[in-house]
Parts: C-alpha cells; sequence; structure tokens
C-alpha cells in the first residue's frame, strides 16, 4: 500500500472506497475507521468479489483489513451511508 492510499483512505472515513487485496479480492466498503499506529483499517462491507468468503447475517458486522494486505486503494464518489448487500 502506498503512502496515496493512505491518504485516500484517511480522507473517505465515514466515504466509500474500493480496496483491493493482494489476493485479488476488490473490496467496495464504507471506511469507519483507519489506524496507522495498529496499521489497519475497520470497514462495513458494501460488496466484494467474493462474496461466498462472508457470512451472512441479520446485521451485518464491521471488517479489519491490515494495511499489509491491501494493494491499492481507489476513491468512489458515493453517497455516505450505501445500502449494505
Amino acid at each position: 500500500m502506498s503512502g496515496s492510499d493512505l491518504s485516500t483512505l484517511k480522507s473517505h472515513v465515514d466515504r466509500v472506497a474500493k480496496i483491493h487485496t493482494l489476493d485479488g479480492e476488490v473490496i467496495v466498503a464504507k471506511i469507519l475507521f483507519v489506524s496507522e499506529s495498529e496499521e489497519d483499517v475497520i470497514y462495513d462491507l458494501v460488496s466484494t468479489n467474493r462474496e461466498s468468503q462472508y457470512e451472512k447475517l441479520d446485521q451485518q458486522p464491521a471488517y479489519r483489513i491490515r494495511f499489509e494486505e491491501i494493494s491499492a486503494v481507489e476513491a468512489i464518489d458515493g453517497p455516505a451511508n450505501p445500502p449494505v448487500q
């Protein structure tokens, strides 16, 4: 993950961004919290190209991803509270 990816994540708290992981997953997420000290991101899942990896629950939990797992981040302009699929 580059410095510009970190800046994108930090500027998208309470907004939506697309996260690409090193293992090929593409996550569209509402960013909840970015911790530079813990080197991780807490997010609400909006969509993913690997839905089978996520358990379907009545209430969706927040997820965590470590900086070291992220290959790239893209800004997505959109609503602050997108519908969860």
